[in-house]
């Protein structure tokens, strides 16, 4: 035992005096990558002081039950174990704080606490006898009250201010969202009030922003004001909020709550729209895109399932987070509600893995959103599984009347969308059946106006839409042509084929990258033949309709495949688990989500690539595809250079290419380089792609270093 005391004395001195250096000379204290993980470590051990405490105190106060003698040993046992666990502990938060991805402010109160608490429980171990500490039950209650202190404010750092005590508060009712409501105050302040608040209110102002009302959010901070009406790709909220996740300058912080793809796409149409904060719902016009994407936002969960209490359990978020991918968001429908949506995007993206996969969360799931995905009858097979179910969107799928066989084992379902499939009377018979059914969407369907009426004086409490009639004076936009192709990447000639709804529609399409219009480009009729690198624009044309949206594809040609491929630098950490594959897999990664493991990012270091094959092969062209992401600090390479030669250590330089610059923040784009290798034989080829150093004048991160972001590389 005093050989134990001993060295422990000896450890809590070194950390002890370690902390108060460092607290004294905190700004000259630096922290070297190397002892990032154990500052890390500090939210995962501090339960550990907290418990030996807890169970210190309980001794304290329950120590007439025990023998005076083993009372002595096992509470300097205790006191001794408080006391390393905290002074560890405290030295590992102050490591963490150096990391920056805290304000000073933010951390100062929970900072100096923490160290006080490490320092009284050393002074309690060396002044034990002096002290009376074994006889004193307030000596432990002040260290628990001490520590208290320090976890609430520990706790506002991770989950928001007054983390602690604010489910005893009252909550505040959430503003209506109708047509005479303010979008603003009904849509887009919820999401700030509960991102962004807790970080930015009248008693903690980080970045001098406080965003306690709109007056206040109007004043700005110490960027200037947080969004420029009419221009989102401008406006420092959204700039944070695109930036990569491990950024610095990210909003929220990464530990903080993230804004959801919806509701940032909500807050960007929104500007875009001029964020006007007193407009009402109904002033927006129809094809207000803010307008459909909060309606699609909080109808979703508000109207068509009316508010109410669940009483099954939470699911754990790494559950959440297990069943979202890219393109399945599975999400809570409020922060205190145990309910889960789920919505799909990208009909090519779709596997139906992730739909079986949402089984994790059957018991959560109320809402379901598969419109225009490919989905079959068999693929619900087991949608039974999701018992509490009660809103489900099929528009425009494959579906028939068959499917409602399974769908009537949902017993809890209200609403189901059902426009633009195959059902039919028979179908729409056995949804009426349901017993929980209240409304039915099946316009564009075998089900017209008199079958519907029919089933409505039936049971008039469901509500069947068929949408509005038509108006022979009203001129709409046909939908875009669809492109049938799968694959982007071809290795020999490919049939590019497209096709619409309209029989009658004429889709007018170019392949040199120009965008067609309605009267002289070229008109599909068959299957388009490429055989290599190939930019696809279309339009659809009909009289008395407007032309749809373009669509824009572009195919690669990859004819050879290296053997072997080798990295010969490291991307950024969050990156190189990707693996140097998915440079010659051909799968295109997303434009839209950088993190899909199908890119590598590189800041401040050069992308030097080395591809092998066995056999030298002939090589005419090579192309690097690559990400334009502006909003996140992604540009285009300045020099991509090539080297080429058949040993691996006398390589030559080939080529050097300067791909076009960016100019200003655009949408998110997928751009390529070819270079022309002069069909010459080559056994190695090495690619380096050199990042901007300095972002330009123009960006809101001037002078910072860019990222640049690697897909594919294809040789032909």
């Amino acid at each position: 035992m005093p050989r134990f005391q001993k060295v422990s004395s000896y450890i809590l001195l070194i950390f002890n005096v370690l902390l108060l250096f460092f607290l004294i000379f905190e700004e000259k204290v630096h922290l070297p990558i190397w002892l990032s993980p154990a500052g890390r470590m500090h939210p995962l051990l501090l339960h550990l002081p907290i418990g030996f405490l807890v169970i210190l105190v309980i001794f304290i106060l329950f120590k007439k039950d025990f023998e005076k003698n083993n009372y002595e040993t096992i509470l300097k046992i205790l006191l001794t174990f408080t006391a390393l666990t905290t002074s560890i502990v405290a030295v590992m938060g102050f490591l963490l704080s150096k990391e920056g991805s805290y304000e000073a402010e933010q951390i100062m109160v929970h900072k100096w606490t923490g160290a006080l608490v490490s320092f009284l429980t050393y002074g309690a171990f060396v002044f034990y006898d002096k002290i009376q500490f074994a006889t004193k039950n307030y000596a432990a209650v002040g260290l628990l009250f001490v520590v208290i202190i320090a976890g609430h404010f520990g706790a506002e750092i991770t989950h928001g201010e007054n983390y602690l005590f604010e489910a005893l508060q009252t909550k505040k009712q959430e503003k209506a969202f109708d047509e005479n409501s303010s979008m603003y105050a009904a849509a887009i302040y919820p999401i700030l009030e509960a991102k962004c608040v807790s970080c930015h209110n009248d008693s903690k102002t980080k970045g001098q922003l406080n965003m306690s009302s709109i007056a206040k959010i109007l004043k700005g901070g110490k960027n200037g004001a947080i969004w420029k009406p009419g221009d989102a790709l401008n406006s420092h909220i959204a700039q944070r909020a695109n930036l990569p996740k491990d950024d610095k300058k990210h909003m929220p912080p990464a530990a903080k709550p993230q804004l959801t793809d919806a509701e940032l796409a909500l807050i960007t149409a929104w500007i875009n729209e001029g964020a006007e904060t007193t407009k009402l719902v109904k002033n927006y016009t129809a094809t207000s895109k803010t307008k459909e994407l909060a309606t699609q936002m909080l109808n979703f969960s508000k109207s068509a399932i009316p508010e109410k209490i669940y009483t099954f359990s939470y699911a754990s978020q790494s559950t959440i987070d297990a069943v979202n991918t890219p393109f399945c968001n599975v999400f809570q429908l409020a922060s205190n509600s145990p309910a889960l949506a789920c919505d799909f995007f990208v009909s090519k993206k779709f596997e139906l893995k992730n739909l079986e996969n949402l089984s994790k969360v059957s018991e959560q799931l109320v809402a379901l959103n598969l419109s225009k995905m490919p989905v079959k009858d068999g693929d619900l097979s087991g949608i039974s599984k999701f018992q509490n179910l009660e809103k489900l969107n099929l528009n425009q799928t494959e579906i028939t009347d068959k499917v409602f066989d399974e769908l009537k084992k949902c017993k809890n379902l209200v609403s189901v969308s059902l426009a633009g499939t195959k059902i039919s009377k028979e179908g729409l018979q056995n949804i009426m059946d349901m017993p929980n059914i209240k409304e039915i969407y099946v316009w564009n369907t075998k089900v017209d106006a008199s079958t519907a009426a029919l089933f409505l004086k039936k049971n008039p409490k469901v509500n069947i839409n068929i949408g509005s009639l038509n108006n022979d004076n009203e001129i709409l936009k046909l939908t875009p042509p669809i492109l049938v192709n799968e694959n982007f990447v071809v290795s020999d000639p490919t049939d590019l084929v497209l096709n619409h709804p309209f029989k009658n529609a004429k889709i007018r399409y170019t392949l040199n990258g120009e965008k067609p219009d309605s009267l002289t480009s070229s008109i599909y009729s068959k299957p388009l033949k490429i055989n290599g690198f190939t930019n696809l624009k279309a339009i659809a044309t009909l009289d008395k309709w407007h032309a749809s949206q373009l669509i824009d594809y572009t195919f690669y040609k990859a004819t050879y495949t290296p053997d072997s491929i080798y990295l010969l630098t490291k991307p950024a950490p969050q990156y190189e688990d990707f693996g140097s594959k998915i440079l010659i897999d051909r799968k295109l990664g997303s434009k839209e989500n950088h993190l899909d493991k199908m890119w590598l990012g590189y800041r401040e270091t050069d992308f030097v690539g080395m591809f092998e094959f066995k056999i030298p092969k002939k090589i005419s062209e090579i192309t690097l595809s690559y990400l334009l992401k502006t909003d996140s600090y992604i540009m285009p390479p300045t020099s991509i250079e090539i080297w080429v030669g058949n040993e691996r250590n006398k390589l030559k330089l080939f080529s050097k290419n300067i791909p076009i610059q960016a100019t200003k923040l655009d949408n998110n784009k997928i751009l390529s380089h070819n270079i022309d290798l002069k069909n010459q034989s080559f056994q190695f080829i090495k690619v380096i792609a050199r990042p901007l150093k300095k972002l330009p004048e123009w960006h809101g991160g001037k002078g910072q270093p860019a990222w640049v972001f690697i897909d594919e590389v294809f040789f032909n």
